[in-house]
């Protein structure tokens, strides 16, 4: 995806920067991404949404017009309400592009209605600090195994609660991940802790629960290996 600075305009002696995404060939969607419904930009000024998930979701045409950060989109096929979300139901949409401080994106689209989906094209770098949550993250691009049964908490310390759940075709309440299992790895904490001797930071992680669910929280270095 195209960024592009235009200009930084000098107001009352602050440095505030202009800048204008090129929305050709972008797709945008829910910030951790998984099911719901996503918009794609043509080349073209067209666009498109689209549900991804289960039981599928009409698709909604339409064309859009942009003006810096700005952004008008028209729906022009719209031929089910059905369970459509409100602002996709609107024949005009006004959105604006805007920073978003996010592990999973660098830039959100807010429009009337309730919109807000996130850039799926531009997401920040590696070492790049977010806050989630109010924890400072480092961002890491990259995949885990668990090397022992590990408990996914609620925070970045052992102080925080540990998340319960089911995998799919389990009838077993899970307290921890098993040995060996996959993660998907997004960064890791400034906060780090010692368990036997051993000093290691938390990293935010998911692993997918079922074919459409993924469970987020933060696991304790020392029971991952980085892939």
């Amino acid at each position: 995806m195209k960024k592009e600075t235009n200009m930084v305009l000098i107001l009352f002696g602050l440095a505030i920067p202009i800048f204008s995404i090129n929305l050709s060939r972008t797709t945008w969607g829910p910030e951790k991404g998984g099911h719901g419904y996503y918009i794609r930009f043509s080349g073209e000024h067209t666009f498109e949404f689209i549900y991804s998930g289960e039981g599928g979701g009409q698709s909604v045409l339409g064309t859009y017009t942009q003006k810096g950060e700005n952004v008008t989109l028209t729906t022009v096929t719209i031929n089910d309400w059905g369970e459509l979300p409100d602002y996709i139901k609107q024949k005009t949409i006004n959105c604006k592009i805007t920073e978003a401080n996010s592990l999973f994106s660098e830039y959100k689209i807010i429009g009337s209605g309730g919109m807000e989906l996130w850039s799926v094209n531009h997401k920040p770098k590696n070492g790049e600090k977010v806050l989630l949550n109010e924890h400072t993250v480092f961002i890491l691009h990259s995949n885990g195994i668990v090397n022992e049964n590990a408990r996914l908490r609620e925070g970045p310390g052992l102080q925080y609660r540990f998340f319960t759940f089911y995998f799919e075709d389990e009838d077993i309440e899970r307290n921890a991940l098993p040995k060996g299992y996959g993660l998907k790895i997004f960064g890791y904490s400034d906060l780090k802790t010692t368990v036997d001797e051993v000093e290691q930071p938390w990293y935010y992680c998911s692993f997918r629960k079922n074919m459409w669910e993924e469970q987020f929280g933060w696991i304790w270095g020392g029971l991952i290996d980085l892939k």
